[in-house]
């Protein structure tokens, strides 16, 4: 056997990340996961949900600049364990196809979503709309 089959293959994590205490908690959690292995990489994104009546291209300079800044706090948070960090900007219809497409795109093997935090009122929880699409 050869030393480099001993050796664990760098496993990934994909973090969604917005300007919500929910992202900031989902990494936190991604974080700790990846320092207690020290094998992980973490990809970050932001997507800029783009309305359907608009191309799917147009520039949207407040949106993007918001998620530029995300991404820097991200990768901020990351690089300060240590840890390596790519993030992406993308624009889509639809912010669960996104992180699926994106996910299956880098191959990563844990996504990482966050939930907002709701009052549990009723037999069922809602976990919104994009964390119900990625999960299913």
């Amino acid at each position: 056997m050869l030393e480099d089959d001993c050796v664990p293959e760098k496993l990934s994590i994909l973090v969604p990340f917005t300007d919500s205490s929910a992202s900031r908690r989902a990494l936190e959690v991604a974080l700790r996961m990846a320092r207690s292995e020290k094998q992980y990489e973490i990809y970050t994104m932001y997507v800029v949900e783009v309305d359907r009546r608009l191309a799917l291209d147009v520039e949207l300079p407040a949106e993007t600049a918001l998620g530029e800044q995300c991404l820097a706090e991200a990768e901020q948070l990351v690089r300060n364990v240590d840890l390596r960090c790519t993030g992406a900007l993308l624009q889509a219809r639809d912010v669960g196809h996104a992180v699926v497409d994106e996910a299956v795109t880098r191959g990563v093997d844990i996504v990482v979503l966050g939930i907002p935090e709701r009052e549990f009122a009723g037999p069922v929880l809602d976990i919104g709309r994009t964390t119900e699409y990625v999960l299913r």
